[in-house]
């Protein structure tokens, strides 16, 4: 489920990573592996219920999601009301609610290690201290699709980890400088990161938070988007504990 409210707002391919993508001594992987290892196998975003709010440039959209619903009534928009949505809130409103048809993305809110596509070899130590852990890598994107391959080539990540108590923090990808992915889009900044939190009796960090800036040009017009998703009030209805 992270990932759909990003694939509604064009960010769904930049998140993911497969185990396998360890390099550097294994001495300073420790903590990385020991962070993906906490893995939920059976997340289902019918386990989960919270409260949603998007900000961006369309203003502040608020809504609850109930997993315990049935299928088509998982979602409440609370604010603002459905007749005073305007066209680019209706936009985002739809591709919110629609976005649980896609059957490829059925997740909660739990940090899942399979979800993100480190390029195999490219993940090593960049800064630590005495509670964190900070790894850099490279992102690998769809690799059937040459859109992605051209845009992920640019793009730099990082992931924080817990030290004592082994847990994603903090994910980011990022491009270091201003890059062309096609002849047409020059893109000046681009940033996107999640925010994981720990919960009681749980057995893997929680996403809390999802923010997405990208500055740049196409067809001669410059652009400017980003907004933040902020996930609160979580309940979890599903049976893994820690």
């Amino acid at each position: 489920m992270k990932h759909v409210f990003a694939a509604a707002l064009g960010a769904a391919s930049l998140m993911s990573l497969p185990a396998y993508a360890q390099t550097g001594p294994a001495d300073e992987l420790e903590a990385f592996e020991a962070a993906l290892g906490r893995a939920v196998a059976q997340d289902n975003d019918a386990d989960w219920r919270f409260l949603l709010t998007f900000t961006g440039s369309a203003g502040e959209i608020v809504a609850r999601f109930d997993g315990a619903q049935p299928e088509a009534d998982r979602w409440t928009l609370v604010s603002p009301l459905e007749a005073d949505l305007t066209e680019e809130q209706r936009a985002i409103w739809d591709d919110v609610i629609t976005s649980d048809d896609d059957e490829e993305d059925e997740g909660g809110l739990f940090f899942d290690s399979e979800d993100a596509l480190f390029l195999p070899g490219t993940v090593n130590l960049h800064l630590q201290d005495a509670d964190d852990v900070t790894y850099r890598f490279q992102p690998q994107l769809d690799a059937d699709s040459e859109e992605d391959a051209a845009f992920a080539e640019y793009l730099r990540g990082e992931i924080t980890v817990g030290r004592s108590e082994p847990g994603v923090r903090h994910l980011r990808l990022y491009a270091p400088e201003s890059f062309k992915p096609n002849f047409a889009i020059r893109v000046n900044r681009f940033e996107l990161e999640q925010e994981f939190a720990e919960m009681a009796d749980l057995p893997a960090p929680v996403l809390v938070r999802i923010t997405q800036n990208i500055e740049g040009s196409a067809a001669f017009q410059t652009f400017q988007e980003g907004f933040e998703i902020g996930f609160s009030e979580i309940e979890y209805l599903g049976n893994a504990a820690r």
